[in-house]
């Protein structure tokens, strides 16, 4: 049975990537089954070359076979041109098409999954292991099509000239084949080593980055380059590891052919001086016996470039393989009526503890919750299961009576609108950035959305106004105008439900003015759900949750938890301390 399984992993992962460019590939071989037999022929050509010109003195022969021969060649170099060019183009077309594929699947994966591997390796998965996979093409078929015929052919010039020179030729063969496939082994180890590391120097690069004013703060910046540094030898160690293997088999190549070269030298020498052939036999042999050395060591070496694609191609199905967010098949055109948590709870590892439990609970439409609780309470959870985030442990969440696990997920998610204090900005224009919800809103609507955000008089102070550019999550605007610009995108969305994760708690006093000003636009006859931070939000709530460790202790108006929650007491204090 394992061996069943390896082959159908095999065929799944090497097959299945180059079938959609068969016919590419199967012109391709066409090409390279006529360079080939040109090389054949080129090679059939030396015995009446050497033995009529040279030898039997019949000149006449100098008129038209010197214009075979470079007719050949002509011939030869044009399918190599060609066939080369189908190949390798598909070997790009590959990569295209794979890292699109990889990107596709990526958006389309559970948050959980995200979480387990690192943006580094995700990124290393997509660009550098793609890239490598275009050799199972370019590299890997291209030499077997072009090699493998050429060895068919030369060998049957070689055995029909002289059999036994040929096999004394070739006693160096088996041992090139052992090699061969001992370095192969080796390579795909290294690889798959180097490019775990690789991964590795990604993240650093991306943590350099994102991370910025961290490192900086923490005056760390040598800590990190120390870090990159021994990174980044341990993948020069790995790298020259592979070449030396890889060097290795091409010098096994070489000596055995030196010996095969001799061992046909001395022996055919010997027949021909006892006049058992011609001298046009022994260097038609010869001549053929040599040419085939060389498509054994391209062969040779494609081999472990094909073991390191395999290396590579593991991790790439390894993506291929993670589950895609499920999404149910019931439209869920409109909200109407409630949102519902029924007996929710919630853990994010089927051994980890509890995160939130037993939450039983009904928000009303165009009803402003707030939940506010002490830090680990459980609030972002709580809000982080209704837009399908994460699925509840136990329990249901249902929108007018529809579990949301039933629901499709671009209807639900269409319904809810997300400011956080984490705001996430693209690397695109500000106008890009606003209409990020909405992509066919026009230039009206978009500036409508960002005077309602109290977001355009900024806007258009800047160099290029709504076209300006934005780094890397909006850094060249202060926290203040990146809320507001988030802020705009919700507004433009328009969704009947919004949710408010702690949108004003990392702003300044003349900041949180304007933001709040534009949250409560932005609030207006919609469901809203507030992770509070600021009292203003908490006082104008319809009704405020308490949570602690999970749970739900107390709710009501600001006014009736003053009087019976110590927990809210307390917080309420802290709060207006700030």
């Amino acid at each position: 049975m394992a061996k069943i399984s390896l082959a159908n992993l095999f065929d799944q992962k090497i097959i299945g990537l180059v079938r959609p460019y068969y016919g590419r590939v199967l012109a391709a071989l066409l090409f390279s089954l006529v360079s080939s037999g040109a090389s054949g022929a080129i090679a059939w050509l030396v015995k009446p070359v050497i033995d009529s010109i040279f030898v039997e003195k019949k000149f006449s022969m100098l008129l038209w076979l010197p214009l075979v021969v470079m007719l050949l060649y002509a011939l030869r170099g044009t399918c190599e041109m060609v066939y080369s060019y189908m190949m390798r183009s598909a070997g790009i077309k590959l990569v295209r098409d794979l890292r699109i594929r990889l990107y596709e699947h990526l958006l389309h994966l559970p948050i959980s999954s995200l979480g387990k591997e690192s943006s580094g390796k995700m990124i290393s998965r997509i660009l550098t292991d793609t890239a490598m996979a275009q050799g199972l093409v370019s590299d890997t078929l291209l030499t077997v099509f072009k090699e493998v015929p050429t060895i068919v052919v030369l060998l049957a010039v070689a055995f029909y000239r002289r059999w036994d020179i040929t096999l004394l030729a070739l006693v160096g063969l088996p041992r090139i084949v052992a090699a061969a496939n001992k370095v192969a082994r080796k390579v795909k180890t290294k690889r798959s080593m180097a490019q775990q590391t690789v991964a590795s120097l990604t993240h650093f690069i991306s943590e350099a980055s994102t991370g910025a004013k961290v490192v900086k703060i923490s005056v760390n910046e040598e800590g990190q380059a120390a870090s990159f540094r021994k990174t980044s030898q341990t993948n020069y160690s790995q790298e020259t590891n592979i070449i030396r293997y890889k060097e290795l088999a091409k010098l096994i190549v070489d000596i055995s052919t030196g010996i095969g070269v001799a061992i046909v030298i001395w022996y055919g020498g010997n027949l021909v001086a006892t006049g058992v052939i011609t001298s046009g036999d022994l260097f038609s042999s010869l001549g053929a016996v040599v040419m085939i050395f060389n498509p054994v060591k391209q062969i040779g070496r494609s081999y472990a470039v094909f073991h390191e694609i395999m290396a590579a191609t593991d991790r790439i199905w390894w993506l291929v393989e993670m589950e895609k967010e499920q999404s149910g098949n019931i439209p869920l055109p409109a909200f109407a009526r409630e949102i519902r948590y029924d007996h929710v709870s919630h853990r994010y590892r089927q051994d980890g503890e509890p995160v939130l439990q037993d939450i039983d609970l009904t928000i009303r439409r165009g009803e402003v919750v707030a939940i506010v609780g002490p830090s680990g309470a459980g609030k972002t959870t709580f809000i982080d299961l209704l837009p399908r985030y994460y699925d509840p442990f136990e329990g249901a969440l249902l929108i007018d009576g529809h579990d949301l696990r039933n629901v499709r997920l671009k209807d639900l998610r269409r319904l809810i609108g997300l400011v956080s204090q984490d705001v996430v900005l693209f690397n695109d224009t500000i106008r890009a950035n606003i209409a990020f919800g909405a992509p066919d809103a026009t230039d009206s609507e978009i500036e409508t959305a960002a005077r309602l955000a109290f977001a355009h008089d900024f806007i258009v102070e800047l160099p290029d106004g709504y076209d300006t550019m934005l780094g890397e999550r909006g850094l060249n605007l202060s926290g203040g105008q990146r809320q507001r610009v988030a802020i705009a995108r919700a507004i433009l969305k328009n969704p009947p439900v919004l949710i408010l994760d702690e949108a004003t708690s990392a702003l300044d006093a003349v900041s949180e003015s304007l933001v709040q000003k534009a949250l409560e636009r932005l609030m207006h006859d919609r469901t809203t759900i507030v992770v509070a931070h600021r009292l203003s939000t908490i006082r104008n709530a319809d009704r405020i949750l308490v949570m602690e460790h999970g749970r739900i202790i107390s709710q009501g108006s600001h006014e009736e938890l003053l009087e019976k929650s110590d927990i809210y007491k307390e917080l309420y204090f802290s709060y207006s301390e700030k």
